[in-house]
């Protein structure tokens, strides 16, 4: 008996020894609100005029190359490389999760039952991954070489656009809708495809669905070319109520919206356009300058007045922009209220997407 009592007293000695000499690492909360910046290298943060350079790598030690884009969901963020997707604390960057499997990782959007539709360009398909288990469990083909680029979702209903390639033998004019849900069972069940514009390849759906359409343009192949177009999808009964033709505007792309749903704004081939949510209006932008990447965002911010020690907040809306001829990891702050840039972020490598978190 006494035998057994001196095992016990050291197996609770050497498990205590051990604990002191393995802790569990602690993690700084030096992120969260604030400004995120993918790069072909990493992810930034910016916050009051501060750029934090590749926290993730900073974080966890793990070097990220090919990043396409971040998103967020309650107190994680997902980030999206080439090969893999990441989920990470928001607010420390501690890596929690990590799924790989993926041709080219282009898009991702969350759906019901706590999963991702994750969009594999190279593959043609779309990967269902369980965000606990971060681990694949199904996918759906959206077409034999249709090359999806973007997926947008709404209620049980996710769209993806096929963005087919430059040449006009190679174009795609196809989207595909896929419902994650009947009721309360979860599934991912092809629910048919439309035809839109040629080559679609990003969306807006508030009010409505509407379909960006790049169009054709091929420089090795110049009568091939077509105009730009947006197309407006009725999302439940997967019909095309109209598409107009954005005449002379080709390469169009990064379809966006302010937060009422009523001014658009994308890339093209020869800088920015604003229009209406029905394709009108176009107006080219007078920022100067060609972009990839385009991101709105309805700011506060203060004014402080020293007389009477009085802070006022007042809503601009702004820009973020990047120049795509010149300076690719520059990104550009434009104030649409007052027709001018504010600011302007330099980061190491060319900027791939913007989030706000």
């Amino acid at each position: 008996m006494k035998l057994i009592n001196y095992l016990l007293i050291a197996l609770v000695f050497v498990s205590s020894c051990k604990e002191d000499t393995e802790p569990t690492p602690s993690f700084a909360k030096d992120y969260g609100a604030g400004i995120y910046i993918t790069t072909e290298n990493g992810v930034n943060f910016y916050k009051n005029g501060v750029l934090s350079s590749n926290i993730f790598q900073s974080v966890n030690d793990i070097e990220l190359s090919n990043v396409n884009e971040i998103k967020f969901q309650g107190t994680k963020a997902f980030i999206a490389t080439e090969k893999r997707l990441f989920s990470v604390n928001v607010e420390t960057f501690e890596i929690k999760g990590e799924v790989d499997g993926f041709m080219n990782l282009v898009d991702f959007d969350f759906v019901d039952m706590g999963r991702i539709f994750a969009v594999d360009k190279d593959d043609s398909k779309v990967k269902v991954v369980d965000i606990d288990r971060m681990e694949i469990t199904s996918d759906v083909e959206t077409g034999e070489s249709t090359k999806p680029v973007f997926i947008v979702s709404k209620s049980f209903r996710s769209f993806i656009m096929n963005g087919g390639s430059v040449a006009d033998s190679l174009k795609d004019s196809t989207i595909v809708a896929i419902d994650s849900k009947d009721e309360l069972v979860p599934f991912a069940n092809m629910m048919g495809s439309l035809h839109v514009g040629d080559n679609p390849n990003s969306a807006v759906n508030i009010s409505g669905l509407k379909v960006l359409c790049k169009g054709i343009y091929d420089e090795d192949n110049l009568p091939s070319n077509t105009f730009s177009s947006l197309s407006r999808i009725d999302p439940w009964d997967m019909e095309l109520d109209w598409n107009v033709s954005l005449g002379g505007i080709y390469n169009a792309n990064n379809l966006i919206s302010e937060d009422d749903g009523n001014t658009y704004y994308f890339t093209a081939e020869n800088g920015v356009y604003s229009m209406s949510n029905f394709g009108t209006g176009i107006l080219l932008l007078p920022l100067g300058r060609v972009s990839d990447v385009l991101c709105f965002q309805d700011e506060e911010y203060s004014i402080y007045d020293p007389a009477d020690s009085t802070t006022t907040y007042f809503n601009r809306d702004v820009l973020y922009i990047n120049d795509a001829e010149n300076s690719k990891n520059t990104i550009y702050k434009y104030n649409l209220d007052i027709g001018a840039y504010i600011d302007t972020i330099v980061v190491d490598s060319p900027v791939k997407d913007i989030a706000f978190y």
